[in-house]
């Protein structure tokens, strides 16, 4: 039996905890059955949390897939290391949803929205990205032949569901507007009140309440130091990634570019 609490003492987060017990109990079954295990969608932030804990055991390997490349939500794949990782089962499917009519626009709350509503739980479900005229959904291959029989209808807009081969994916390009401009230091405060165009204050209120995540983790420190390439998620205002920290104004105040999806 592996003693879980051993690699875990310093997570403080709940939640995360609870997540590694069940990655622990999968390498469990892994080493004693030589199995393969499958989690559910994970974000980077969690991926990275639980390679942490499995560069500590030997004989064991893993592999990442969110169905395509540049996938934000990826199920981690746990198996003994003499099994080769192309040989396994993609346990992944892709699902098209297509409008039945040029009219109305959804977007990705939407999809999300009425995929909830069928009772499947968010962690059975990968990315939602935007096509022409619907989205591609990502899941457990497990409940692909569900949402099929039971997706009929988005915000009571009739739609199609199908089947594809991820290579088929032909996903919308996304859009960003550019955010320029300076700030004294590159702390988490500085960078929320340039990006949604408010006070300090009121930036470090939206850290304090818990509502501001750096590449998927939780901050709760105004203080912390932002990096180029980091993606920072405010909950209800949206995404904005660090694009480019370049050099200092004869006020020593920093040039910054940011992007946020459009």
């Amino acid at each position: 039996m592996i003693d879980k609490e051993k690699y875990i003492p310093h997570i403080r987060d709940e939640d995360l905890r609870f997540l590694l017990v069940q990655i622990l109990d999968s390498v469990e079954i892994v080493i004693r059955n030589h199995d393969i295990k499958t989690s559910d969608f994970l974000n980077l932030y969690e991926i990275n949390e639980t390679i942490k804990i499995l560069h500590s055991f030997n004989n064991i390997s893993w592999s990442t897939n969110g169905g395509y490349e540049d996938a934000e939500r990826k199920v981690l794949i746990i198996y003994h290391d003499y099994i080769v990782a192309d040989t396994i089962e993609n346990p992944l499917a892709c699902l098209k949803i297509t409008k039945n009519t040029k009219i109305g626009n959804l977007n990705h709350r939407d999809y999300l929205g009425a995929l909830l509503s069928l009772g499947i739980k968010r962690e059975k479900v990968g990315d939602i990205v935007l096509h022409e005229n619907g989205s591609y959904v990502i899941l457990k291959k497990e409940l692909k032949d569900f949402v099929k029989f039971n997706l009929d209808k988005v915000r009571n807009i009739s739609i199609s569901v199908e089947e594809i081969d991820f290579k088929d994916m032909r996903p919308l390009e996304t859009k960003y507007k550019n955010i320029v401009g300076t700030v004294a230091s590159l702390r988490l405060d500085n960078i929320i009140s340039l990006a949604l165009k408010i006070s300090r204050t009121d930036a470090q209120n939206l850290v304090d309440l818990d509502r501001v995540y750096v590449n998927w983790a939780l901050v709760d420190k105004n203080s912390y130091e932002i990096k180029e390439n980091d993606v920072l998620s405010i909950r209800g205002r949206g995404r904005v990634i660090v694009d480019e920290i370049q050099g200092k104004t004869k006020k020593n105040r920093i040039h910054i570019k940011l992007k946020k999806p459009i």
